[in-house]
């Protein structure tokens, strides 16, 4: 595992995938046949303007509801959550005193549903689809190396049984998310997040290299789920 540094703060409509290109050269490091690039939702997010203000959400009745609920929860990010599930109810929410489940649409479920507060002033969604993501990542980096890669798009989750947070995928390409009865696509993201850390570390990507695995640019997240 190696997590590549100096990668540029990453702005809206950058291109990821040349991003990292760079920072091969800068990190000298040279990448390999079916290497994997785990990349955080983080910065896919910032680079496809999923940035929200929160001064701009107003909290529905059922937000305000859910924040009485779990009141360390700012209600404008609750109602963020709401709008990333299928029915804006909390029929799809999961619910405790310090942790609030979503299932969204695609049928993942994730901590927040993948809503994270970015600073002060704003919030951060996931990326419309991961896997379209991942690949536009991927096949920008084979374009510009000649070398075939797989990308996973990661995310940091938590679980109401435990303290902390562990890196989880939310969108794959080339890599097969199952391997038998394991879920590899995860098991390689939470592998990355020993290298990656958490935001504040600053390596949005690690690459994982040497695994033998099933290489399909038709697998796709969804592949994982129940």
């Amino acid at each position: 595992m190696i997590g590549l540094k100096d990668i540029s703060q990453i702005e809206a409509k950058d291109d990821i995938g040349k991003l990292i290109v760079t920072a091969f050269y800068d990190n000298d490091v040279v990448i390999k046949p079916y290497d994997i690039l785990c990349v955080t939702s983080k910065v896919v997010s910032v680079a496809e303007e999923r940035q929200v203000l929160l001064s701009s959400v107003q909290p529905s009745a059922e937000a305000m509801k859910i924040h009485q609920q779990v009141p360390r929860k700012d209600a404008r990010l609750i109602q963020l959550m709401l709008n990333e599930i299928d029915d804006a109810s909390s029929a799809q929410l999961t619910i405790s005193e310090k942790f609030i489940g979503a299932r969204l649409p695609n049928g993942m479920f994730l901590t927040s549903a993948g809503v994270d507060k970015f600073d002060s002033q704003s919030a951060i969604l996931l990326p419309r689809d991961p896997d379209r993501s991942a690949k536009r990542i991927a096949e920008t980096i084979t374009r510009l190396t000649s070398v075939p890669v797989s990308v996973v798009i990661t995310d940091s989750d938590g679980r109401p049984d435990k303290k902390g947070a562990t890196q989880v995928a939310i969108g794959v390409y080339g890599l097969t998310p199952m391997r038998s009865t394991e879920t590899l696509c995860d098991m390689v993201a939470a592998a990355a997040g020993l290298e990656m850390g958490q935001r504040d570390a600053g390596i949005p990507v690690a690459i994982v290299s040497g695994l033998k695995y099933q290489f399909d640019t038709n697998a796709k997240i969804t592949d994982a789920l129940n």
